[in-house]
């Protein structure tokens, strides 16, 4: 079995099935709180903050360039958590690549936060401005995350329009999760 492969098989173990921050249902920075632990999809610190204190457990931050904004974000939960009294590491991040720069980058520079909880990918927000359907960068790019998320020991996730196989398979290997909304869907481009 290649290195690869190994890598692979070793991200979607069943260790990994059950991750909590994967597991709660992802909304929107301003809308209104599921009523349950809930993740929240922000790049702004602000609203991150706002989101924890009505019952957020984790910030998913697209990341389209470099992984500046995902360090700043995890300083600013950081900070969250002193200011509100939770446990040190109670709040989680989740890193989105969104951008062919940031899928580039996997191999460099991703942030070392112990909260990184999860890396994934959005193929409908990768896509974005890319007519068609799934094609050859943006399946270049699931991998890489799937990669990175084996070699770090991370859940992946993939999401978004052409992420399942008609038998509702990851349309790419290595993939264990799918995030769903405050609703149960399996959710697309929140932002």
């Amino acid at each position: 079995m290649s290195f690869v492969f190994q890598l692979l098989s070793r991200n979607i173990g069943k260790h990994l099935i059950n991750c909590p921050a994967l597991l709660w249902p992802l909304v929107a920075a301003g809308d209104p709180p599921p009523g349950v632990t809930f993740s929240v999809a922000t790049s702004d610190p602000d609203m991150a903050r706002a989101a924890v204190a009505a019952g957020a457990r984790a910030v998913l931050i697209p990341v389209e360039g470099d992984f500046a904004p995902a360090d700043r974000m995890a300083v600013a939960l950081s900070v969250t958590e002193a200011d509100l009294g939770l446990a040190d590491g109670a709040l989680a991040l989740i890193i989105e690549i969104a951008g062919p720069a940031a899928a580039l980058r996997l191999g460099r520079g991703l942030p070392a936060s112990p909260r990184l909880a999860a890396i994934g990918i959005d193929l409908d927000g990768f896509g974005r401005g890319a007519a068609g359907a799934v094609d050859g960068p943006r399946l270049v790019a699931a991998g890489l995350v799937a990669l990175a998320g084996a070699a770090l020991g991370l859940p992946a996730y993939l999401t978004g329009a052409d992420s399942l196989t008609p038998s509702g398979a990851p349309a790419v290997a290595g993939f264990s999760h799918r995030l769903v909304d405050a609703d149960g869907k399996a959710r697309s481009a929140v932002r």
